[in-house]
């Protein structure tokens, strides 16, 4: 199990991720995390819950509008994790979270194929981050 969190409100360009800079719980050996990427690597094949709940708001300069944040595998959406909110002025901000299973299935040689889960701005613009966490639990496997 591993649990990252970020202490400073952060601004996420558009497909960029968002960065985790505290582990704030690490257990086992089947998740990875370098302080300071976006990058969660998941090591074991095996089902996880991946969990990740956040602030978001438009940051200034930016129209308001529909923010929306995802959980990516390998780079790809994963599909139904879109959180999406629509702030009615810059700086107004709105709580989303999302909880997915991401099945890690061991490679042809019998190995683990690493995977890896960010947490990507979807939206045409910069958002605001705040207080983002983010959990992977290996549940099976």
């Amino acid at each position: 199990m591993i649990e990252l969190t970020a202490a400073a409100v952060q601004v996420v360009p558009a497909g960029e991720s968002v960065v985790f800079t505290n582990e704030a719980v690490k257990s086992g050996c089947a998740e990875r995390h370098r302080d300071g990427s976006a990058q969660i690597t998941l090591l074991q094949p095996g089902r996880y819950l991946v969990t990740f709940s956040g602030n978001i708001a438009i940051d200034t300069g930016g129209t308001a509008g529909e923010i929306s944040l995802a959980l990516t595998q390998q780079g790809e959406i994963l599909g139904g994790s879109r959180m999406r909110v629509t702030p009615a002025a810059v700086g107004e901000y709105f709580n989303v979270a999302t909880q997915h299973y991401v099945d890690v299935y061991r490679g042809c040689n019998g190995a683990g194929c690493c995977q890896t889960i960010t947490v990507e701005n979807t939206s045409a613009q910069a958002v605001l981050v705040d207080n983002p966490n983010i959990t992977a639990v290996r549940v099976c496997g």
